[in-house]
Parts: C-alpha cells; structure tokens; sequence
C-alpha cells in the first residue's frame, strides 16, 4: 500500500515533534515535508530541532529540509502544529491553495 504524503507545520515546536514521533510508523501516512519559522528554514531537520520528544527523533525526519511556512511545494495534506497567533493567516493561505489543513490551534478548529 502506497502512504499518503503529509506535511507538518510548526514542525519544530513541540507539538509539531510529537507529530513527527507519532506519525514515524503511521500504516497511512509518511512524513515527507516540514515547515517551521524563518529561523529553521534552509537547514534539515536535524540541525534546526533542539528534539525534546522521550522517543528518539526519526532518521527519515531529521534528513528533511525545513521549509518555510508557505504553499509552494507542500503535500496535499498537512497537518499544522502552528502556535494561534500565527495559525490563522498561515492555514488559511495554505487552505486557500488547496491543501487540506488539520489544524491543532483554536483558530480553525471547527
């Protein structure tokens, strides 16, 4: 059975680890792009983390690249671990390009 590819926002943060860790061995979906702030964009995942997650962090994930918050290039469906005072603009950009956001934050979780 072929993973959907998934997308996590906020990747960095530790609710975004804890996506990461859940997600490593998920029978559905495969971690395959990550996005966090300005700062971490540009490097893999692995040097921008400061990991505080109990599990180890996963090989496949800490060899991504950090990308920024942004629609271009992200999977179909991402899952946004973004704090609300940010989740709100950024999901909707990325809902507004077609993605399908699962959000954590307050803001769109109707």
């Amino acid at each position: 059975m072929n993973k959907i590819e998934v997308g996590i926002l906020g990747a960095t943060g530790m609710v975004g680890q804890r996506f990461v860790s859940l997600l490593e061995h998920h029978p559905w979906f495969e971690v395959r792009w990550l996005a966090a702030s300005d700062r971490s964009a540009g490097k893999t995942y692995g040097e921008a983390c400061n990991w505080r997650v109990r599990d180890p962090m996963p090989k496949a994930a800490s060899e991504l690249p950090v990308y920024e918050c942004k629609p271009n290039h992200a999977p179909q469906l991402l899952f946004s671990s973004l704090d609300s005072k940010v989740a709100g603009e950024v999901e909707r950009e990325f809902a507004q390009a077609g993605h399908v956001v699962v959000s954590n934050s307050g803001n769109h979780r109707m």
